[in-house]
């Protein structure tokens, strides 16, 4: 692709407080979050069987999503990876790939499903969620940036790669940008290291909310607060519209 239509990434600024010393910052918090015990507190509420769909965010796979499918597989929910060893990206074919996820998970129940995102992964959540409403109960968005250009130290990352990138970016940092016809919980913290926190808020409304919580960009799915954050937002699903899944 053209890169100078790659514009959904710039470099932050000085007064950001975003760069290399910032995402130093992260690695020592995810290595951090790795190391500890993990905590299943009794006191959350639990699923019933329900079907939830994690995707990684930008140069993350599967394997960074352990943690949070642990906590909720503990909490009573029937937890799927999205099938990603790397997250390069809108390349070509990769929402599309996800999309395919989506429609495999819903049929195997016949009722939607919820989509938790990391990052990027919970961006292409919310295009998921505009493509197929009807097989999605509700998506969770973890420090995803939706408001486009987004100043991150991986914009130098998101250039290289920008080569392998589908043509229609534009279309689709549209898409994620504007509301999602289903519920969507957006957590941000105003300590991120990698993204602007601004840029992870969307437009409050009866089905949209957003949830600040404290720590570290790359490390909520191991965040205590966070995951007890997205066991009350899945609590407020209506009952009936998602359903546990047989087997």
């Amino acid at each position: 692709m053209d890169d100078s239509s790659f514009t959904t990434v710039i470099p932050p600024t000085p007064e950001s407080g975003l760069g290399l010393g910032s995402w130093m910052r992260e690695l020592v918090e995810v290595a951090r979050a790795t190391l500890a015990t993990p905590r299943y507190p009794d006191d959350l509420p639990r699923g019933n069987g329900e079907t939830v769909l994690l995707i990684p965010g930008f140069l993350a796979g599967d394997w960074t999503m352990h943690a949070l499918r642990d906590f909720l597989h503990h909490h009573g929910y029937r937890v799927e990876f999205a099938g990603v060893m790397l997250n390069l990206g809108p390349t070509h074919g990769f929402v599309p790939y996800l999309e395919s996820v989506v429609e495999r998970l819903h049929a195997g129940t016949g009722a939607p499903i919820v989509l938790v995102g990391q990052s990027l992964g919970g961006a292409f959540a919310r295009a998921l969620a505009h493509r197929h409403p009807e097989k999605i109960a509700h998506v969770v968005t973890l420090a995803s940036p939706i408001r486009f250009p987004v100043a991150t130290p991986m914009e130098v990352f998101a250039r290289l790669l920008a080569p392998l990138h589908g043509p229609d970016i534009a279309a689709l940092t549209e898409e994620i940008g504007r509301a999602p016809p289903v519920p969507v919980t957006a957590l941000y913290s105003r300590e991120d290291g990698i993204v602007d926190w601004r840029c992870c808020l969307q437009e409050e409304s009866h089905t949209c909310r957003n949830i600040e919580v404290a720590g570290a960009h790359s490390a909520m799915g191991f965040n205590p607060e966070a995951q007890a954050a997205i066991a009350h937002a899945l609590a407020n699903v209506p009952s009936g519209k998602i359903r546990r899944a047989a087997g």
